[in-house]
């Protein structure tokens, strides 16, 4: 049982601790001479005591007792060295043990998509054409009082081949209001004409930039949209109406208690689709104080949009305001899609053809080459941090060149990243070091486990066994992160630590080096590093209390860990029932 004992009881508790307490852990006579320069008072406002402190602070890894005053850290070290910090109004919290560590912090989420997801009718990924229609037809009648209706979860593998043209299907189940069903990966849609009609996509002949639009043997649209084309409808069945934005906030509330139930005190929002005004849902949260992590937040490019309009939006949009939690200061720019559609861009032809509309033997890209290059330069010279969507190993190859050609444009020491990254070709594998580009990997047990390699291999054959190779990219020396593409994959960070350790091709050695992976060295991604991301003296307190002790459990149960108390800037924005 914690307990949190008043500052005069503690005085005296930890005087007597200082004839059996080791001498000081942490340097404490640095720690106290440093801070007292800074500090406005020798008073915390909190002290945690008797704690396993795991500080991601290679020099002085683990400490007992950490104080904390305005939001910062200003002491770390034993329990005897909180002396001086404690006074009447200190919050003295005896963790008996328990681990505390810096928060996580995630450089690849949909925080805001993910609140609205939770309100979609989930259908199923594979059933038959009746029973998609009994399903429409529910979620039809549960959104009654909105003009589109709004679903998820289909397979566009499965519906290719359905017997039934998805279209009449989904016409036939409602016929009167426009449909999106968004698919179980992120990268398609299923839409009746109503809703294909609302964007304009009966008027197309082939496929808009960046996306692909299904047709039957006829040439007929048949209500299945893959990639970007699928941004235009979801973009119309939510546009940013204020009861829409209202409807998105409070979503996005939610969404902000799951980040800070897992630990989580650091993000970037990779989604930022600017027509639906998602920044201004990071802002009014910021304003209204219900703003429970820090964000360094990407906005969308979008390939169909004309290049110069873009560009001067994005020019105007720009926030890297470092005063705030709240920065909108990443591109992020799509490559290409995804293996399992058949739309990573690939070096070599997939050994399966899926011959989906607008891919070839090779994948599918969003812009092209010359395209890709003038946004990822013209961005770099506004300011923008690049962040690249690449599954494929021709997609990584093109991204690590728009890099490499936005060098000169960029900022020095830019810290451009690219995101996913299932294949890398051995020839581009030393360019991240080379170029000082992040690699981010998702490792959650469903992207990690046999059972999707084996899935994959029917696409892209023996390339399967060398998926995602977070390790190599590792020895060359390259910053390597991890985050979880939440809510597409899981949001525990227990669960992925878990994956890596225990993954038997591309894993992570050890402990120390997975959990650095999820603090400090995204706090270098996301330009915090001298601030967040470990508990050092001066740092932010972005702390979390753990249930477990990740380092005194097996690896195969670290992913039951829960945690119990989650700080942001020493203000508590979560804590367990238990705690």
């Amino acid at each position: 049982m914690i307990r949190w004992l008043g500052s005069s009881v503690l005085i005296a508790f930890i005087i007597s601790l200082t004839a059996c307490t080791p001498t000081v852990l942490l340097g404490l006579e640095d720690n106290i001479s440093e801070k007292t320069t800074t500090a406005q008072s020798s008073v915390a406002d909190t002290v945690f005591i008797n704690a396993a402190v795991y500080t991601v602070n290679e020099s002085n890894p683990w400490a007992e007792a950490v104080a904390i005053q305005n939001g910062f850290i200003v002491y770390v070290g034993n329990n005897a060295g909180t002396e001086v910090w404690i006074g009447n109004q200190t919050e003295v919290i005896d963790l008996e043990g328990l681990m505390l560590m810096p928060g996580f912090q995630d450089p690849h989420l949909h925080a805001v998509e993910a609140g609205n997801n939770e309100q979609l009718c989930i259908l199923s990924a594979t059933a038959s054409a009746n029973q998609y229609r009994r399903e429409l037809q529910d979620c039809a009648q549960q959104q009654s009082n909105s003009e589109w209706v709004r679903g998820a979860g289909v397979s566009m593998i499965d519906l290719f081949e359905l017997n039934e043209s998805p279209l009449d299907l989904i016409d036939s189940a409602i016929p009167n209001r426009p449909v999106v069903i968004q698919d179980d990966l992120g990268h398609g849609a299923w839409a009746n004409t109503l809703a294909l009609q609302a964007v304009g996509y009966d008027q197309i002949n082939g496929h808009p930039q960046g996306g692909t639009l299904g047709r039957d043997a006829q040439g007929n649209l048949n209500g299945i949209v893959l990639e970007n084309a699928q941004q235009k409808l979801r973009t119309a069945s939510l546009l940013p109406t204020q009861d829409n934005l209202n409807f998105t906030y409070q979503n996005f509330l939610g969404a902000l208690q799951t980040l800070s139930g897992f630990g989580i005190t650091s993000v970037s929002d990779a989604g930022g689709y600017w027509p639906r005004n998602h920044q201004d849902i990071w802002a009014r949260a910021e304003r209204e104080g219900t703003l429970s992590v820090r964000a360094s937040n990407a906005f969308y490019v979008f390939p169909d949009r004309p290049f110069d309009e873009q560009i001067a939006e994005l020019g105007r949009l720009f926030n890297n305001d470092a005063n705030g939690l709240v920065r909108f200061n990443q591109a992020k720019i799509y490559v290409d899609g995804i293996l399992d559609l058949g739309t990573s861009a690939l070096n070599d032809p997939y050994d399966f053809f899926l011959d989906l509309p607008g891919t070839d033997e090779k994948g599918f890209l969003y812009f092209e080459t010359e395209t890709l290059n003038r946004y990822a330069s013209s961005l770099a010279d506004i300011g923008y941090q690049l962040h690249f969507h690449a599954t494929g190993d021709r997609g990584a190859g093109l991204a690590l060149d728009a890099i490499e050609q936005a060098q000169s444009s960029a900022a020095e020491d830019a810290r451009h990243r690219i995101t996913h990254l299932y294949l890398i070709d051995q020839a581009d594998r030393p360019r991240f070091k080379e170029l000082g580009v992040v690699a981010d990997f998702q490792l959650a047990p469903g992207s990690t486990d046999l059972q999707y390699a084996n899935l994959i291999a029917e696409v892209i054959g023996s390339r399967a066994n060398d998926l995602l190779p977070a390790a190599s990219i590792l020895k060359t020396g390259a910053t390597v992160v991890l985050s979880s593409d939440w809510d597409a994959d899981s949001l525990s960070p227990f669960e992925k630590i878990k994956s890596v350790l225990t993954r038997s091709n591309e894993g992570i050695a050890n402990l120390e080096t997975a959990l650095r992976m999820m603090t400090l060295d995204v706090a270098f991604l996301l330009h915090q590093e001298g601030s967040t991301g470990s508990i050092e003296v001066d740092k932010l307190a972005d702390l979390i209390v753990l249930d477990h002790n990740l380092f005194e459990v097996p690896v195969s149960q670290i992913d039951r860990t829960n945690v119990l108390l989650t700080m942001l800037g020493g203000r508590v924005v979560f804590q367990d029932a238990s705690f």
